[in-house]
């Protein structure tokens, strides 16, 4: 009798123990306000210098060539001497790109040129330790070389970062920390570049994160575009 009881008792509970309500709750990776975060016009696709003609194959509701920033000034912060940058490529007849960074006295202090996927996607562009970034602001472009005899035609997008000495507050918070959490401490102190390559790292375990860090910058478009590892 009494072990009727207890399982009486005890069997009703385990929907409840089951319940996802009590499973760890899911980090929010919502990004400060850091500009204007109005989602990128389709038919946008950055600019070109002078030619009218582009390289630039977009169908119908396809993104246009974006950078991942968390606004549309393309401008953000870090950290790291060797910031990773993604972008998408949409369809284009061109096979070549580059990534060009000037320092705040207009000096190339890193260039390099690489090929382009065959397929529309996300691309990610490292700056390496060879690039000796000191703290200081930094512009950017990422083209598309629609024509290398007539680099007018370049399909372009540019931006700007500031490199900051990163604090000891955010070094101890830090530590010891998986990646998801190191993500959450990264966009408090908005490290965009940072929060953004931790969250991509861990996207196959974490899918959902990267869906709503992309959403709170306006680039939900991106959500479902696949990430294509061709460039370095």
């Amino acid at each position: 009798m009494v072990s009727l009881m207890v399982l009486g008792f005890f069997f009703p509970l385990l929907p409840i123990l089951a319940s996802p309500r009590l499973k760890p709750s899911i980090i929010s990776l919502n990004f400060p306000n850091t500009g204007n975060r109005g989602a990128p016009e389709r038919s946008g696709g950055g600019g070109t210098r002078s030619d009218s003609q582009t390289c630039l194959t977009n169908e119908d509701n396809e993104p246009p060539l974006v950078a991942l920033m968390p606004n549309r000034e393309n401008m953000a912060k870090t950290a790291t001497n060797t910031p990773t940058f993604y972008g998408y490529i949409p369809s284009t007849s061109a096979t070549e790109g580059e990534l060009v960074l000037v320092d705040k006295n207009n000096q190339e202090v890193y260039f390099t040129e690489f090929s382009l996927p065959s397929t529309p996607g996300i691309i990610k562009l490292e700056i390496p330790e060879s690039a000796n970034l000191t703290p200081g602001n930094y512009t950017w472009s990422l083209m598309i070389i629609c024509d290398s005899r007539y680099r007018n035609r370049d399909k372009y997008i540019e931006g700007s970062f500031e490199y900051i000495t990163p604090t000891q507050t955010i070094e101890n918070q830090m530590k010891d920390k998986p990646s998801l959490e190191k993500a959450q401490v990264y966009a408090n102190a908005s490290l965009w570049f940072e929060t953004l390559d931790t969250v991509v790292k861990i996207k196959q375990t974490n899918p959902q994160e990267l869906e709503e860090l992309l959403t709170s910058v306006g680039l939900e478009t991106l959500v479902e575009v696949p990430f294509i590892n061709c460039c370095q």
